[in-house]
């Protein structure tokens, strides 16, 4: 059903290996595969899962329960982190998945591969959010399947696959999984995005998740190719925290904005969006910015840091809040 040749194109079976486990069916079904991958002897290092108890529903340590008896009736090490979600910064969705991401960074260690349970579905769910909100090249690319996360490296081996896939395979092998019923609430963008917009688009187009990730994953290798020639050509130009104003105004305009967009992701700040893109081109391109000229700009979700532009001899000055 699971292709593990497909599998072990990104999976080091060399590698210690650590799956996200919520006890939902997505996680459910990964760490199954991996359970039966390890039976076989495929795996080479250590398996094990781990859990975070968001202690946001009334049934989280149940969730938690299950979870850890799942993994002792398999024999899979596990281990659990609960946190406490803080919701004045940033809505509650970006809360506890900055709160997740943080027990992720500080457990993985060097060799370490975090596998999680995304999907096709998944990618489409996310590209359609993005594209509903505004978003540019970055945000078509959805969730990537490969990135470094502390010292370790997350990866996303089941991108190509389709809920209804993970699905059949649950059902396959009679495994049980809990349900969050907050995640039929229509309340929150993606839930709603997921159970109507996305159930809807599927019964007229049943392949319509996977054809939103196949464009995904070509958006992602054009990006690759638009940032490598970027730091080919202009590589010396772009560098820390400064950008000469004149080596700008000497670009079109169309290439002064992807170079600036570039030097921002570069230095790991949020990325403005158009609104604010062209208020720096206005501020520091098309006028005569003096020491007082500033840009300010944040993301609502805070999952990256804010940042403002500053003018001083001659350079482009790019500050974190």
């Amino acid at each position: 059903m699971f292709d593990p040749e497909s599998f072990f194109d990104l999976v080091d079976p060399n590698k210690n290996v650590i799956v996200a486990f919520s006890g939902g069916g997505d996680s459910s079904a990964l760490l199954h595969f991996c359970y039966m991958l390890n039976l076989e002897e495929h795996f080479h290092a250590r398996l094990s899962a781990i859990h975070v108890n968001h202690s946001l529903n009334k049934n989280s340590d149940l969730w938690e329960d299950h979870c850890r008896k799942f993994c002792k009736d398999r024999n899979i090490n596990f281990q659990s982190h609960v946190v406490n979600i803080n919701t004045k910064k940033s809505g509650l969705e970006s809360a506890a998945r900055n709160a997740r991401y943080s027990i992720f960074k500080k457990v993985l260690q060097k060799n370490d591969q975090l596998l999680m349970a995304h999907h096709a579905d998944d990618v489409a769910e996310t590209v359609l959010y993005r594209l509903f909100r505004g978003t540019g090249l970055d945000g078509l690319q959805g969730p990537v399947k490969k990135r470094k996360l502390g010292k370790g490296i997350l990866l996303r081996p089941w991108l190509g696959y389709t809920k209804s896939q993970l699905s059949e395979y649950l059902s396959f092998h009679n495994i049980d999984f809990v349900t969050d019923n907050s995640n039929f609430e229509a309340n929150q963008d993606r839930n709603f995005i997921r159970n109507e917009v996305l159930k809807t688009t599927l019964s007229r187009w049943p392949n319509a998740s996977t054809q939103i990730q196949k464009t995904a994953d070509l958006v992602s290798k054009h990006k690759f190719a638009h940032d490598y020639l970027i730091k080919k050509q202009f590589g010396e130009n772009i560098k820390g925290s400064t950008l000469e104003r004149k080596f700008l105004l000497d670009l079109d305009e169309e290439i002064c904005t992807e170079i600036i967009r570039f030097w921002i992701k570069a230095n790991n700040l949020a990325m403005p969006n158009k609104k604010i893109t062209g208020e720096i081109l206005k501020a520091f391109i098309f006028s005569n910015p003096s020491p007082t000229t500033q840009v300010n700009w944040s993301r609502a979700d805070n999952d990256q840091k804010s940042a403002f532009l500053t003018f001083s001899d001659g350079d482009l000055i790019l500050n974190e809040k």
